[in-house]
């Protein structure tokens, strides 16, 4: 098996603001890897370069991995650029010559100032730093690498398993299952694709989730993937995973803590998780980006549902339609796809939330993703979630309709202080005019709350007005045969624009629709839904 390294400690580290650093790069301070530097006094809240660097022994051909990073980057070794950090959020591998066995310099330079991906009107705050799990793996001239298994057929346990392999590798592969099956492929010119039938295989289900290895090993390599088998089907509105229709009810969530920022600890990962589960959720929207390794394992190992999507929010014209911004969508939904595909948690992908997909030439980069998306997955459902309702000219081209309405919050009037009887209405008069051969989503909808108001009036912005509207929300949700399902904006309060001309609808700099706080304590929300969620059982 190939050796790794887990590079997480304390690194060398200097805020370098508006200069890019060069190399030879200097170092005066410290830095935890994963950590956030714009979380770290006296740098809270500056958008600037930064560097973080260490010394590793190590030589010959490596894969360094990193669990995602922001807002953009580039690695170096021995001051030589090997790779570029693009995507926020988005994990990375970067294979590279590391020269002789001995002591090397590995430096990452990082920025987090807004760029062509993440502007500064994102309802979410960018954080910059390493996020996740940074590693260093020795591999052969002819290593394995993009290993891709999915379900073809769930009754019998027929899996399709795709591989590449460097130096257009040809030559024989003995596949080895945990069940103890063993199978033979080939590699041709660099390329495997193969299937399987898998005795004594396991169903992998939210009740159910049952996960298999598969050990690939030719003469140069060995590597070990996990899978799970499920297979997800569409039927009119209904979505089923191995021939069971499921209600989709869960939260969108952001990765993203007061203390850590977007670099949150396996164990406080867990934690968001543990609650989430327990309390009768099913589902995570990984709302709006590529989700850590972290968070999919977990999701795999709990059977927890997920929505992934790139980093691509509210992007308008002319950007949106510009060629140089297209190319970069493009990008990103390979190479996300690639990255967390054979995670079985992942039953829906999606791109571009909140787009101009009311205008008839949005439908060109709508189409280009699905393609470029389904060409590489040839079964998860793709969509993305619309805030234009009915005038959406998109809806044809994606599996599922999504929807973000937020009836009983923006809809606010003079001489009202409560609009809640516009939510089951609304939503109502939305699912009618979508389309009836596609599954209806909700996918975001929710009320701002602040932690410990409480008014008898239930005005906006009280515990007692969200508790009123979420439990109308999902109560329609979960009677309606129509709807499949339900994302509550959104899990916890989360740190969001700090400054502009937004700033005043954003309460303490925060996103407040949390129905948990940001410290992930309780709103009475969370107590009504998850008390209306037990009585449904």
């Amino acid at each position: 098996m190939r050796k790794c390294d887990i590079l997480n400690g304390i690194w060398d580290f200097a805020y370098c603001g508006d200069t890019r650093p060069e190399y030879p790069f200097s170092t005066t301070e410290f830095m935890p890897v994963p950590g956030c530097y714009d979380l770290m006094e006296p740098y809270c809240g500056k958008r600037g370069y930064a560097v973080v660097s260490r010394k590793v022994v190590a030589g010959g051909l490596v894969k360094l991995f990193i669990d995602g990073a922001g807002l953009d980057g580039e690695v170096f070794w021995d001051g030589r650029s090997v790779g570029v950090i693009k995507y926020a959020y988005l994990p990375e591998n970067f294979v590279f010559d590391a020269g002789e066995e001995k002591e090397h310099e590995l430096a990452i330079v990082l920025c987090n100032k807004y760029n062509e991906v993440f502007e500064p009107y994102f309802d979410f705050h960018g954080y910059g730093g390493i996020y996740g799990d940074v590693t260093l793996t020795a591999i052969p001239q002819e290593y394995i690498h993009s290993v891709m298994i999915s379900t073809e057929d769930y009754v019998t346990g027929k899996i399709r398993l795709r591989a590449s392999a460097a130096q257009n590798f040809s030559g024989k592969a003995r596949l080895v299952f945990d069940t103890g099956f063993v199978a033979d492929a080939e590699f041709d010119g660099g390329r495997l694709d193969t299937t399987v039938t898998l005795p004594e295989f396991k169903l992998w289900s939210e009740k159910s989730p049952d996960l298999h290895t598969v050990t690939i090993k030719t003469a140069a390599d060995e590597i070990r993937e996990t899978f799970g088998i499920r297979q997800i089907k569409l039927d009119g509105r209904k979505i089923l995973v191995n021939g069971e229709e499921i209600k989709l009810v869960g939260f969108n969530r952001h990765e993203s803590h007061p203390q850590t920022g977007a670099a949150m600890p396996p164990q406080l990962i867990a934690a968001d998780l543990r609650m989430l589960k327990n309390g009768g959720f099913n589902y995570v929207r990984g709302s709006h980006y590529a989700q850590r390794k972290t968070l999919l394992d977990l999701c795999d190992k709990m059977g927890i549902y997920v929505w992934e999507e790139t980093l691509g929010w509210d992007f308008k014209a002319p950007k949106l339609h510009s060629q140089e911004f297209m190319d970069a969508q493009l990008d990103q939904a390979e190479k996300l796809t690639v990255s967390s595909y054979n995670h079985p948690c992942i039953i829906i992908k999606g791109y571009l939330n909140e787009n101009e997909s009311e205008k008839p030439e949005t439908r060109v980069i709508i189409q280009a993703l699905y393609d470029k998306i389904r060409s590489i997955d040839p079964h998860t459902p793709i969509t993305f979630a619309s805030n234009r309702y009915e005038k959406c000219v998109c809806t044809d081209i994606v599996d599922i309709v999504a929807m973000n309405p937020y009836p009983g919050w923006y809809d606010s009037k003079y001489g009202c202080i409560n609009t809640n009887d516009r939510v089951k209405p609304r939503l109502q008069e939305l699912s009618d005019a979508m389309p009836k051969d596609k599954p209806f989503l909700i996918t975001e909808i929710g009320a701002e709350a602040l932690l410990g108001f409480r008014d008898p009036l239930k005005t906006y912005w009280s515990e007692e007005y969200q508790a009123e509207l979420l439990s109308e929300c999902v109560e329609y949700a979960l009677e309606h045969d129509d709807c499949a399902g339900i994302s509550i904006w959104h899990f916890a309060d989360t740190r969001s624009y700090v400054s502009g001309p937004h700033i005043f609808g954003r309460a303490r700099g925060f996103n407040n629709k949390g129905i948990l706080d940001e410290y992930r304590r309780p709103k009475l929300a969370w107590n009504a839904v998850t008390a209306l969620l037990a009585d449904k059982k």
